[in-house]
């Protein structure tokens, strides 16, 4: 019995350990946003990411929200991101990652709503927070992966964000 459990904990250890990207890669991304706020605001964003190692990946993300097919235009705003992802579950060629980083948006829909958030502050014209990342993420080919993450932000839920994408590294072999 021992060593079935050895072996099991063992085979499972070794999907663990396996990769999202090789350690040093520098993968550029294209992301199409939905916002939880309104119903008709969606977005557009790049973005960056470094992994460090196997298993720590840096994100570094522009993106930007506007309104479609409404009478009555929804601001739009920019936003920058920085978050670490780390790797939850790997089961070649998916993996499941979750993070956690700093956001922050030029809204000004947010000073109405400043005293709900939790975890947020402005400065000036520009907002602050934080956010949960929970990305699914598979590799189609050696350099494309696509995904797909839910974001979660302390801003409030008017600025929560599913995305869907995908990642492509030059250096890849």
């Amino acid at each position: 019995m021992n060593r079935i459990l050895f072996f099991i904990l063992w085979y499972c250890i070794s999907f663990t350990a396996s990769s999202q990207y090789e350690p040093g890669a520098i993968n550029y991304g294209l992301v199409a946003t939905k916002s939880f706020g309104f119903v008709n605001e969606i977005g557009a964003g790049v973005r960056l990411e470094y992994a460090k190692n196997c298993y720590t990946t840096f994100l570094g993300e522009y993106n930007r929200s506007f309104s479609v097919g409404r009478e009555e235009d929804i601001e739009g705003y920019n936003e920058l991101g920085l978050s670490v992802n780390l790797i939850l579950f790997n089961w070649y060629p998916t993996t499941i990652t979750a993070g956690i980083g700093y956001i922050g948006n030029d809204s000004s829909i947010f000073e109405t709503i400043e005293e709900e958030a939790f975890l947020a502050f402005r400065t000036g014209n520009f907002n602050h927070g934080s956010q949960i990342k929970l990305r699914a993420l598979h590799q189609v080919s050696i350099p494309v992966h696509i995904f797909a993450e839910l974001n979660i932000k302390s801003l409030g839920r008017r600025y929560d964000t599913f995305l869907i994408g995908f990642s492509y590294d030059f250096d890849a072999e």
